[in-house]
């Protein structure tokens, strides 16, 4: 019996993953029935306009599509309060933003991204959506990197350089440009997020975070965890894979 009703519950459960996939590919404007048939669209629906995408050519973009269109990794409208500024640290080619603009029609969206490789398909994605694009990366403190950037593009990685081409900026500089206070963190920055816990106040300033973690250097899950922790959240979901991770985190009020 206990067999059964455990093989109800996991195609009750694929059933539903199914049927909410189907449904985000209707809310941003394409067909989706099953991963093994769907081809990218070269058009998504945000906000009331048709989204010409530009992408590059490498199996990460379809990859991003998957979590932010389809799947909803990062969970939009799940679980969070009324959201008006929202904050993209590693937007790659704005799939996220794109996502989040459907969503949030009115909120202010300022994206990150440092690699040059990807700028130009990140800029031409959100061009029509009022979303502020920064090319920089975001770390614990001011100064240059150099991108690490030698397969797909949504697995680049930053690197200290005091001779570095690209700027890094805080998260301070990141949370007053956006008007002091951040509804919404999305984080993606391939690692770089280590150095970010162990900044302090500047955290307070942050509702939700909705975050991929690596575990490039020997970190773990528990890790990830107990540093939300201390800088005063409470993790609501997590979603684990090998070396990497989603977390869903909400300010302890």
């Amino acid at each position: 019996m206990n067999r059964l009703v455990g093989a109800v519950r996991r195609v009750y459960s694929s059933c539903s993953k199914q049927a909410e996939c189907f449904a985000n590919g209707m809310r941003f404007g394409f067909l989706f029935v099953r991963s093994r048939w769907f081809r990218m669209p070269r058009r998504v629906r945000a906000a009331g306009k048709s989204v010409a995408l530009h992408l590059p050519q490498d199996h990460g973009a379809q990859s991003d599509f998957f979590a932010c269109f389809i799947r909803n990794d990062y969970g939009l409208r799940h679980g969070l309060r009324p959201v008006e500024t929202i904050l993209d640290v590693g937007a790659n080619v704005g799939f996220f933003s794109i996502a989040a603009r459907a969503r949030y029609p009115r909120a202010v969206i300022h994206a990150y991204e440092p690699n040059p490789r990807v700028l130009p398909f990140l800029e031409s994605n959100t061009a029509e959506l009022g979303i502020s694009v920064y090319p920089q990366a975001v770390g614990g403190e001011e100064g240059f990197v150099s991108m690490l950037d030698s397969g797909a593009s949504n697995q680049a990685r930053t690197s200290a350089a005091a001779n570095g081409a690209i700027t890094q900026v805080t998260l301070d500089t990141v949370i007053d440009r956006l008007g002091g206070s951040v509804d919404l963190l999305k984080l993606d920055c391939e690692g770089a997020e280590w150095d970010l816990f162990r900044l302090g106040d500047c955290w307070r300033r942050i509702r939700d975070i909705r975050m991929e973690y690596h575990l490039f250097h020997g970190e773990t899950v528990e890790q990830v965890e107990d540093a939300l922790r201390g800088l005063g959240f409470v993790v609501t979901h997590r979603n684990s894979d090998v070396g990497f991770g989603m977390v869903w985190a909400t300010r302890v009020p």
